[in-house]
């Protein structure tokens, strides 16, 4: 692997060895920002970030959110080096074992203790988040509101539905839903959310959990990232999701009444797979990343069970459900 001069300088200086033992393309997000294993013999490897611009360090987002997670001690990986300049950020190598990967073959009980801990965590970021960060950082200043909730059903019309499903839908019906749905999310109280706070986001490390790419951090509804957590990417069944949120609401979460949560946890749970949904069809159907097909059949099911539970949609319900029905004759 060769890396710009400036780059391999940065390499050679903060890590002496690296580039002439092994660097490795890792596999990377739907984000721009590349990864590179580095290492050398008898030492730990650690992990470069190349982005496709310089950028300023104290104006970076991902910074900002590490500085305040760090400030209350939840565990993210260590940075080691930066160089706004080059574009670069080398820290801690967590290895390759995600929360998703761990959970495929685990039991019930390992399962609840990993959750849980990854739950535990939020509630660590909503009850002291707001103190340790700046107040002029943009995870103080962005937010969830009506605009950015709509913005991103409307990415789901047109990307899911209209273009990798290519459904004709009656956009006036479905926008007066869209707009209740997120009215309602918007108005509520708002917490520091890591805005994707999915399993494959979440890495195992010696038998802790480790939370990952949390330079989107923003203000949102309390149960937005556990809904993340317990819904996105994970097919749990109904009665263990059940027992989790019991775990997050018993265990020192912030004050909420429990009916009133659970409902904001369907509605945020619709909004949510929703626009992982318009997510997984831009990646599959328009920039052609196959494996983003994978996630939609179940993605569909747990948003549909989530819409038996709230009566007021019945349009996005039908939609979603006729999705459903499309993918099982699909897979027959």
């Amino acid at each position: 692997m060769h890396f710009d001069e400036g780059v391999q300088r940065f390499l050679e200086k903060e890590l002496p060895g690296a580039g002439a033992w092994g660097i490795r393309k890792l596999k990377g997000d739907a984000s721009t920002r590349e990864y590179f294993r580095c290492g050398v013999p008898d030492s730990e490897t650690a992990i470069l970030t190349l982005y496709p611009e310089p950028f300023d360090p104290a104006e970076s987002t991902y910074l900002q959110v590490y500085r305040m997670l760090r400030r209350i001690g939840l565990p993210i990986p260590r940075i080691h080096a930066v160089d706004g300049d080059l574009g670069v950020v080398l820290q801690e190598d967590l290895g390759d074992m995600t929360l998703e990967r761990r959970l495929r073959g685990a039991g019930t009980r390992e399962r609840r203790r990993l959750l849980g801990q990854a739950a535990r965590h939020l509630i660590v970021l909503q009850r002291k988040g707001p103190q340790a960060a700046d107040p002029d950082w943009p995870v103080l200043q962005l937010a969830f509101d009506l605009e950015k909730l709509t913005w991103e059903l409307q990415f789901f019309r047109r990307h899911f539905l209209e273009g990798y499903s290519s459904v004709r839908v009656e956009r006036e019906k479905l926008a007066s839903e869209f707009l209740a749905l997120c009215g309602e999310l918007a108005e509520a109280e708002r917490f520091v959310c890591h805005r994707d706070y999915q399993v494959r986001n979440l890495m195992l490390k010696e038998g802790r959990v480790y939370m990952i790419d949390f330079q989107d951090a923003r203000l949102g509804p309390q149960a937005y990232d556990l809904v993340s957590l317990l819904l996105d990417s994970i097919d749990l069944p109904p009665g263990e999701v059940e027992e989790l949120v019991d775990f997050y609401l018993q265990g020192g979460a912030p004050a909420v009444d429990a009916g009133q949560f659970r409902r904001q946890f369907h509605l945020a749970a619709i909004q949510r797979l929703l626009k992982a949904l318009g997510t997984f069809g831009y990646q599959a159907g328009a920039l052609g990343r196959e494996a983003y097909r994978a996630y939609i059949p179940g993605t569909l099911e747990r948003v549909a069970a989530t819409l038996k539970t709230i009566p007021e949609f019945p349009y996005i319900r039908a939609l979603v459900e006729a999705q459903v029905a499309a993918a099982g004759r699909v897979s027959c």
